[in-house]
């Protein structure tokens, strides 16, 4: 189950940086792993690619200010993560137990076609969710202080792309995904639609449909992952990364991040974005598992591709010396792995893994939080019965300490993700915010949340939840928790 994105001339004006490294792991000897880093292609040009009118493509050279030094103001939660870094992170304190001060549920009646819920972006006056459902999303938007609603906007998909895809919350405008192939931005102030692109079949126009769907004809294979900034709508597709103008949605530039020979053109499982001053991170699931360190030296994009060990890998987490980790993308599975998470240093390839205790039978997994020199990671699991968090040093991935939390008094089969999920972690100053949820899939969900010192994991206060919590958003004076389904939380943080 997943967290659930030619002609020489085509490419006349990209000259790209093709790097070859044979990487150590740096795992244990008796687990040590050599990792190939594969070259990119499809560089200087796209071979076969014929009919293609340069003259009418965007500029296939991105700005020197590729990435961005931006981010969101303090207190607020403008991204499903917190940040464009993905660092999950407040640096707001949480000195005692929050108040439960507002909450907002759906009957269940209104929520039978329900896919999932999330908190999209929280800010100091507004927060806002999305409901997806079979053939759309729905928006909505709450007043920070009482929780009145707003406005609400509905969004129609085919039933194909159930699972949207946030970019955040970036001058008034709410940026998302379909998931395959259109991109919206929506005006937070009243949730009406500014604007909405179909990327898939404006790069129908110039680039061959091998290079967009592989041997297909249609976008099932094509997926669209967003990033706001101020200055660019950054996407991430099959085809490579893009920036869009975010006044209208046009196309400003691209990079083509697939293979151009043999079969293997279209890039597959997109596991996100991470975005910093000069650099950006994107990780895929296939052809082959890997992650892509894009950055611009003498106007021209460079591009290091290290190989993961994860079939799929989920977003890129910047640590606070400008390195990468990466947990898996599946939130729940039965398939035993031998690696929970790993780190990536740019121009060095993956330098540690860390197994968890992920190949012991059913269990939940979390993403990564991180406070700049830890990483953050949950795990839940049948055979055990408990619920774990680690806490791994960043440059290497070694435990810093472990906290076990038994299940075996409540009753639920940590094996079935319909009776079991994990909440996303978050840090807010020097506390590390956990949970988990039972009944997640139904209106009658509940669930916990944990508070941990981030120094040595010791428990500072936990409180039981009405929802199944899937995911935590902090303000400068609230923590919003959104239900698995449907549901939020609103807690006053004095």
């Amino acid at each position: 189950m997943l967290s659930l994105e030619t002609s020489t001339s085509f490419f006349h004006r990209t000259t790209f940086t093709t790097r070859y490294k044979l990487v150590d792991s740096m795992v244990s000897a008796n687990r040590r792993t050599v990792l190939r880093m594969i070259g990119l292609v499809g560089t200087s040009s796209l071979a076969g690619c014929d009919g293609l009118n340069p003259s009418s493509n965007p500029n296939e050279r991105p700005p020197n200010a590729l990435g961005t030094s931006w981010s969101p103001p303090a207190g607020e939660w403008r991204f499903p993560r917190g940040d464009l870094r993905h660092t999950a992170r407040s640096r707001r304190t949480l000195p005692s137990q929050p108040t439960d001060t507002w909450q907002y549920r759906q009957d269940a009646a209104a929520t039978e076609d329900v896919v999932s819920g999330d908190v999209v972006a929280a800010t100091n006056e507004i927060v806002v969710t999305a409901t997806a459902r079979d053939a759309s999303v729905v928006l909505y938007a709450y007043d920070a202080t009482d929780g009145a609603k707003r406005w609400r906007q509905q969004i129609e998909f085919s039933r194909e792309r159930r699972y949207p895809q946030f970019g955040g919350l970036v001058n008034g405008t709410v940026y998302l995904t379909d998931t395959r192939t259109d991109v919206v931005a929506v005006d937070v102030s009243d949730g009406t639609v500014r604007w909405r692109v179909n990327l898939h079949e404006r790069l129908g126009e110039t680039v061959p449909d091998r290079f967009l769907t592989g041997s297909g004809r249609s976008a099932d294979r094509f997926s669209l992952l967003p990033m706001a900034t101020p200055d660019t709508v950054y996407i991430q597709s099959s085809y490579g990364i893009h920036g869009l103008n975010p006044e209208d949605g046009s196309e400003q530039w691209r990079i083509y991040l697939g293979n151009r020979n043999g079969d293997s053109h279209v890039l597959e499982d997109l596991g996100g974005l991470a975005v910093r001053a000069n650099r950006v991170w994107a990780s895929y699931g296939g052809p082959t598992p890997a992650v892509f360190t894009i950055e611009m030296f003498d106007g021209s994009p460079s591009i290091d591709r290290a190989t993961a060990p994860l079939d799929l890998p989920g977003r890129p987490v910047v640590t606070s010396d400008g390195d990468v980790s990466i947990a898996r993308k599946v939130v729940w599975s039965t398939d035993a792995r031998e690696t929970l998470a790993f780190g990536v240093a740019g121009g060095t390839g993956v330098t540690w893994q860390f197994p968890g205790l992920a190949s012991s039978g059913a269990a939940a997994f979390s993403s990564l939080a991180t406070d700049g020199e830890r990483m953050f990671i949950c795990e839940g699991h049948e055979q055990q019965e408990l619920f774990a968090v680690y806490a791994l040093r960043a440059s290497t991935g070694g435990i810093e300490w472990i906290v076990r939390d038994s299940l075996s008094d409540r009753n639920v089969a940590t094996a079935s993700p319909a009776e079991f999920r994990l909440c996303q972690p978050v840090v807010v100053g020097d506390t590390l915010v956990v949970g988990y949820g039972i009944a997640p899939d139904q209106e009658t969900g509940q669930g916990e949340l944990i508070a941990l010192s981030t120094s040595d994991g010791r428990e500072r206060w936990r409180t039981d939840l009405s929802i199944a919590p899937r995911d935590v958003a902090v303000t400068v004076d609230r923590i919003y928790v959104g239900g698995q389904r449907r549901g939020i939380l609103a807690f006053a943080r004095d």
